[in-house]
């Protein structure tokens, strides 16, 4: 239910702040940052046995949890998935690289606080791991492998000093970053179906539709450019 309470807020917030987040990028990620320390905080010195449950369950473990930074990444992705860009993606296209930078500092958050238990379990003794947590837990690993050199050259100042072609091969690594994520959350989900059945349709769902619109949007755009070189042949002849 958070996925989807996450979608809709964040969703808004990126909408109303693309702006901002254009004018002032710097200020959002170090606030990002701070936040994310605030959140370790939050949750290390528990923090949560004096505060409403609710503000816990509903706003905290959205960040906790890792959505913020999942709803952040699926925004970024879909964008890619666009055709005809309306008003809203138009705006959000504008910022989407400044976006994806703040959804790795994000995911950050959700890594320490998870890693400080199954990273160290994994080095000091991975045999009191159940399976689940080791899949899981490597399955990080490889998703942070993957997400640093994202992160990296998301900053304009990196991007500007790459050759185009290197900056957009590093940039397809986002494909399988993004699978891996979903990977990563049913892995975790396996723990309890009934209890995460309503998250994994959500899940699945947004990936499935993500995975059509995507392919239609490279068949299409493979036709068109089938049609130009048939075009242009046809001229010459």
């Amino acid at each position: 239910m958070n996925l989807i309470i996450g979608l809709i807020i964040i969703t808004l917030f990126y909408i109303l702040t693309a702006g901002a987040i254009k004018k002032m990028p710097v200020a959002f990620y170090v606030g990002i940052y701070l936040w994310t320390g605030f959140v370790i905080v939050y949750y290390s010195a528990k923090f949560y046995e004096v505060m409403p449950q609710w503000f816990t369950a509903h706003f905290m473990d959205i960040f906790q949890r890792g959505i913020f930074s999942t709803v952040t990444f699926m925004i970024v992705m879909f964008l890619g998935t666009v055709r005809k860009h309306n008003n809203i993606t138009k705006k959000l296209m504008r910022v989407r690289g400044e976006i994806s930078i703040i959804g790795c500092f994000s995911a950050l958050c959700h890594n320490i606080l998870f890693g400080m238990i199954y990273f160290v379990m994994l080095v000091k003794n991975p045999a009191l791991m159940s399976t689940r947590s080791l899949i899981a837990s490597i399955l990080t690993i490889v998703l942070l492998a993957l997400m640093l050199p994202l992160l990296i050259t998301s900053f304009k100042c990196v991007r500007r000093k790459m050759k185009a072609k290197t900056w957009k091969n590093v940039q397809r690594l986002a494909y399988p970053f993004f699978i891996l994520i979903y990977v990563h959350v049913m892995v975790l989900f396996t723990a309890d179906i009934n209890k995460n059945l309503i998250s994994i349709i959500a899940y699945t769902t947004i990936y499935v539709l993500y995975i059509i619109l995507r392919l239609r949007k490279y068949f299409l755009k493979k036709a068109v450019l089938k049609k130009t070189i048939n075009d242009k042949v046809q001229t010459i002849a």
